[in-house]
């Protein structure tokens, strides 16, 4: 086919947001820009370019709305569960079990997993960094390896799966224009590799880590000076550390509950096939019941006012979030023509599509080319520091590399993701570790090098088996 001025116009804002991303920038900017001029292209007038820009926001915020309303009633019930404490009493079985710094690294890196599969990585890092951290260091964990454990299953394997709050692949499935459900299939056996791969290294460079450190312990000479309370009394302690303090029946009940409650979820979900929507309005609903059943029950009659003040800290997570995703998306939804038609009409282009069409006769697009093209520009967006940011992009790609290689899109949408994730959500750029960096005390540069080696195994690992399963 013939590629039109706003093809053109597409192609080279695309590239400019990709160099802005790999250049550590925001690219929301660039992102607007293109709108701006592709609706000018296709519209014909100034002011249809005005009124694009802003219908291509609406329109993402629309395929968005219920993924950001959930991960935001979810940041409110974490609110409610640290302001009553249940959190800490969720957290204490596993606290017990560490007695060698081995142990401690899987019970960090499992309770990450499950505590950000559930209420996200971030609520999860201090969580985890509040109450096993300190734990962790006195069986002998060096603090990187810590950091490395809560990076690797948190930002890394849950953030890039999302199966519960399905927030990663509700994006890129939605940019693809596949069901989410498909995606979720599609990339278990990617994750499965990721996580092996990943994990292992990591765990055998933790063993390192911990040796070096007794090493170094045994050849310190131990002097008594009396000063050993002191110097202790220079790290930030947390509640647990500093005082017994005896939960109350509500934190012990909420503490029961809301596990309980999310694993009928999950069971709810299977039996019933609920995927995609019904799946993300069953879990939004019970958030919602949970927090306003343990708000009131903690503060009674108050409680009317304070569970104003905790969905407030929710949603203003969730737009921290995806503010810049939903201006992301905005542009990159154009490229796709079922999402281009709500902006432009029946007659809209499929802007990314005939580009990849035209693409394929220049680039011999195969499983292997498109592996490797999915992976590195995955990985380039995500150099953004945002995780979700690159993800309309790299499921907008998908679904046009699908289209002119008949390859499956759910494999490449789902390596995009990933990939996409793993980089930018925590886990390889400096600026994006800094929170468990912080709540670890080391260094966000050293955590990122320590993560590189065996995140960066991962993605070739997984590139095979994506390669193999196109």
């Amino acid at each position: 086919m013939q590629l039109t001025a706003a093809h053109w116009i597409y192609a080279v804002f695309v590239l400019i947001v990709v160099a802005t991303m790999a250049k550590r920038r925001d690219a929301l900017i660039p992102c607007i820009a293109g709108t701006f001029f592709i609706g000018w292209s296709i519209s014909g007038t100034p002011l249809g370019a005005v009124e694009t820009v802003f219908k291509s926001v609406v329109v993402a915020a629309r395929e968005l709305l219920d993924i950001i309303l959930v991960i935001s009633v979810i940041g409110g019930l974490a609110a409610t569960l640290d302001e009553i404490g249940a959190e800490r009493v969720m957290l204490e079985p596993a606290r017990r079990f560490m007695r060698s710094p081995q142990v401690a690294f899987w019970i960090i890196g499992c309770v990450m997993l499950v505590a950000s599969y559930f209420l996200w990585p971030t609520p999860a890092v201090a969580l985890v960094g509040a109450v096993l951290v300190p734990v962790a260091e006195q069986v002998k964990l060096p603090a990187i390896s810590a950091a490395v454990a809560m990076n690797i299953f948190g930002h890394g394997i849950a953030l890039s799966t999302d199966y519960v709050i399905q927030g990663a692949p509700g994006i890129s499935a939605k940019a693809a224009n596949i069901p989410v459900e498909s995606l979720m299939k599609s990339q278990l056996p990617l994750i499965i590799t990721m996580t092996l791969v990943t994990v292992t290294i990591a765990f055998l460079i933790a063993r390192k880590d911990i040796a070096r450190l007794a090493a170094q312990e045994s050849q310190e000479p131990k002097l008594d000076t009396g000063d050993s309370e002191n110097s202790s009394s220079d790290r930030p302690t947390t509640n647990a550390q500093a005082e017994k303090i005896r939960p109350t029946r509500i934190a012990t009940a909420a503490a029961i509950t809301v596990p309980l409650a999310y694993l009928l979820i999950v069971f709810l979900l299977i039996f019933f096939r609920l995927r995609g929507g019904e799946a993300t309005a069953v879990i939004g609903g019970v958030t919602l019941l949970l927090t306003a059943l343990f708000t009131l029950l903690a503060h009674g009659t108050d409680s009317l006012d304070l569970i104003t003040d905790h969905l407030v800290k929710g949603f203003s997570f969730g737009m921290k979030i995806f503010t810049p995703v939903i201006i992301m998306a905005s542009f990159f939804y154009l490229g796709s023509p079922e999402i281009a038609r709500q902006v432009f009409g029946e007659k809209a282009p499929g802007l990314l599509f005939d580009l990849a069409s035209s693409l394929s006769g220049l680039l011999p697009l195969n499983r292997v080319t498109v592996g490797i093209l999915e992976t590195t520009i995955g990985g380039i967006v995500g150099l953004s520091g945002s995780g979700f940011s690159g993800l309309p992009l790299t499921g907008t790609l998908a679904a046009a590399f699908a289209s002119v290689t008949h390859l499956k899109t759910e494999t490449i949408a789902a390596l995009g993701q990933i990939v996409t994730v793993w980089v930018g959500g925590g886990c390889i750029i400096p600026w994006g570790v800094v929170p468990v960096a912080a709540i670890c005390r080391v260094s966000p540069r050293e955590l990122a090098m320590k993560n590189f080696i065996p995140v960066l195994l991962g993605f070739i690992a997984a590139t095979i088996v994506a390669i193999i399963l196109m």
